[in-house]
């Protein structure tokens, strides 16, 4: 076994060392078959490997045999894998013109002492403005005096090069380097920004706007600059290395006459202390929106009081903004004055329903357990409910059992939002209790919304299946009912033996239920029904049902057809306005074709021509849907109809 293990390795690096070797001969006609497998082993090579290539690249870089092409794409490959082994190799090429760039790319990716000092061995040996541009991208703060005298060089490139390596290694010399140099005048704004760059690599404390000596100061002085781009510059520098002191800087150019450093100054608000920030909207600063709005982003509790006062502002814009501030950033404060607003105050209201401060369920409940003012407590149910405050469900149960009231209806409405599929026993048991025809039809409503974001219709259902037996008159019904709202396999037996039921009463609730199914599943059922059912008011609540499921269809292919269907059994123009909602969806010739005969009906008129109008909305079907927009221009008494018709009519024709 380790004699085949042994050869296995052989035969592998032996295939390796082939697939190297072609590099030799490596020219710019040939394709991947060449780099790929060499690629493959450089990349997916483990870190102890890693010499083994690099010796092997350098092996081929050296030889005389090796193409030109094939040396640039051995340093391309040596910038994976190089360390200073590679240094005294690769250093001889560096002012070959052929093979520097791609030398120094290998030197760049190494970052280290060795590399450096043959960078600037190369750079003392004359002008070069290449290994310049690779010190200053290597951070190389050694090579700053032997850089810093290009900053006045005749030559443009060397002396922009020299602006841009300072600029990027950065540092006190650097920055006392630039700001000593008297450039080209078409370098100022860039001699500027690279002051500015490099004195991201000094301590903060170096930079003042009020010590002696600060007319000196780099950054203080481009706050003064003529150019607003370098102004800009100079504030975002500021802003970041002192945002406390930067502050009223920032501040201070908000209401600037130059839309730039405005600008500049409304992005840079969100990096200065919130103390500083809060201060500013205390002063009445023009963009306390925006900051309110930061403050709120960062949920600065200690900005809590100002919020709270801002509540009363006379500025529309503020007071909604601190509104909303304190669903961030509202405490136990916030909430005692919410909970008192939110009764009378839609906008306390909507900061109540969004509150995350802790305890805040808990002081609703308090105030709803206690309160003896119906408007308060139906506005406080609300509340809970759109908090989903599942903690309220026993006190809106013991509500909902009350006599029929305000407060009973907002608390039956509100259970929607708080039950689970193990909760449908309430609503069971609230039925079974109550014969008052208004809270049964407030709790079928209330099922139906529950329903409808709880996964398990059989879990829902189950408990109104159990209570049907014990139901009598108006309660059976209402079980009934709603179990359509539910849907699942108990719900439709049940369904099914009441539509069978020789109780008038029994049948009406059973087709109810179906009209309120669920799901797709009783499309044809309900088709059935809007055909063939005994009264006409059973046919109208299938028919509509039926229209409601084919909206529920996203693909014409489904949709359509069944409007089409529906289409066929009324000459209502209630149904055949939804009909025409549901279709008009979809963009098609065979739409066109539906919607057409429409356009004779004058109940239905304007409804079938908004339709035909944005069938031209798809490039395709533009010219089929004209002679139908024309014939709407004729036929319809709606004058803003017509006008928008015919410019439609005219931008097609154009």
């Amino acid at each position: 076994m380790k004699r085949i293990l042994s050869i296995s390795f052989l035969l592998a690096a032996s295939l390796a060392s082939a697939q190297f070797e072609a590099i030799k001969t490596l020219t710019p006609e040939q394709a991947q078959e060449i780099r790929r497998p060499v690629e493959a082993k450089v990349f997916g090579a483990a870190a102890e490997e890693l010499p083994g290539i690099e010796s092997e690249l350098l092996n081929i870089f050296q030889s005389s045999e090796t193409t030109l092409e094939g040396k640039q794409y051995t340093c391309r490959m040596l910038r994976h894998c190089a360390s200073d082994a590679s240094v005294p190799v690769l250093e001889k090429e560096l002012l070959n013109p052929e093979l520097a760039e791609f030398v120094r790319r290998v030197f760049q990716s190494l970052e280290t002492p060795a590399a450096n000092e043959a960078l600037l061995e190369a750079l003392a040996a004359g002008p070069n403005v290449g290994i310049i541009g690779t010190l200053g991208q290597i951070g190389s703060e050694k090579s700053i005096a032997a850089i810093a005298p290009y900053l006045e060089n005749e030559n443009a490139d060397l002396q922009f090069a020299a602006i841009t390596a300072l600029g990027n290694i950065g540092g006190k010399k650097a920055v006392k380097a630039l700001e000593a140099a008297t450039v080209k005048p078409e370098f100022s704004n860039d001699w500027k920004l690279a002051q500015l760059e490099a004195a991201e690599g000094v301590g903060a404390g170096w930079f003042g706007l009020s010590s002696k000596g600060s007319e000196k100061k780099i950054v203080a002085k481009l706050l003064e600059d003529d150019d607003a781009g370098i102004r800009c510059a100079a504030l975002v520098r500021l802003t970041a290395m002192k945002p406390g002191k930067a502050a009223p800087v920032v501040l201070g150019k908000l209401d600037s006459d130059n839309k730039e450093e405005q600008t500049a100054a409304k992005g840079l608000l969100a990096q200065l202390p919130t103390d500083r920030l809060i201060e500013a909207v205390q002063s009445g600063a023009e963009y306390s929106v925006i900051i309110i709005d930061i403050l709120t982003d960062r949920k600065a509790v200690e900005a809590e009081t100002l919020m709270l006062s801002l509540v009363t502002s006379k500025g529309a814009a503020v007071q909604q903004a601190a509104f909303q501030a304190l669903t961030q950033i509202g405490g136990d404060q916030t909430i005692g004055i919410m909970v008192g607003l939110a009764p009378y105050e839609e906008m306390a209201f909507q900061t109540l329903c969004g509150m995350k401060a802790q305890g805040t369920d808990a002081a609703i409940i308090q105030t709803l357990e206690t309160t003896e003012d119906d408007k308060v407590k139906s506005k406080l149910i609300e509340c809970l409910s759109a908090r989903q405050a599942k903690s309220a469900l026993p006190l809106f149960v013991e509500l909902a059992k009350g006599d029929w009231s305000r407060t009973s209806a907002a608390a039956i409405s509100g259970m929607a939002n708080l039950v689970t599929e193990t909760d449908f026993a309430i609503y069971a048991e609230l039925i079974l209790a109550t014969d008052a025809k208004k809270k049964i039809q407030a709790l079928e409503n209330s099922i139906a919304t529950a329903a409808q974001r709880l996964p398990d219709a059989e879990a829902c259902a189950q408990p109104l299946v159990d209570a049907y037996k014990q139901g009598e008159g108006e309660q059976k019904l209402a079980l009934i009912r709603a179990m359509g709202s539910i849907g699942g396999t108990a719900a439709k037996n049940i369904l099914g033996e009441a539509m069978a039921s020789s109780d008038a009463n029994v049948k009406d609730a059973a087709i109810r239920g179906l009209c309120n199914w669920p799901n797709t599943e009783v499309q044809d059922q309900l088709l059935d029904l809007a055909e063939n059912a005994d009264s006409e008011k059973h046919k109208v609540l299938a028919l509509r049902g039926y229209i409601r499921l084919a909206n529920t269809y996203n693909e014409e292919k489904t949709a359509l057809p069944m409007c089409i269907k529906a289409a066929a059994l009324t000459d209502r123009p209630e149904e055949l306005k939804s009909i025409i909602a549901c279709a008009k969806r979809f963009r098609s010739e065979d739409v066109i074709n539906f919607l057409a005969p429409m356009l004779e009906n004058p109940a239905i008129v304007d409804e079938a021509g908004q339709g035909m109008i944005e069938q031209t909305w798809h490039w395709k079907y533009k010219m089929q849907a004209l002679p139908h927009l024309e014939r709407y221009v004729e036929l319809t008494q709606n004058e803003h109809m017509k006008k928008y018709a015919q410019d439609t009519i005219n931008s097609l024709k154009n």
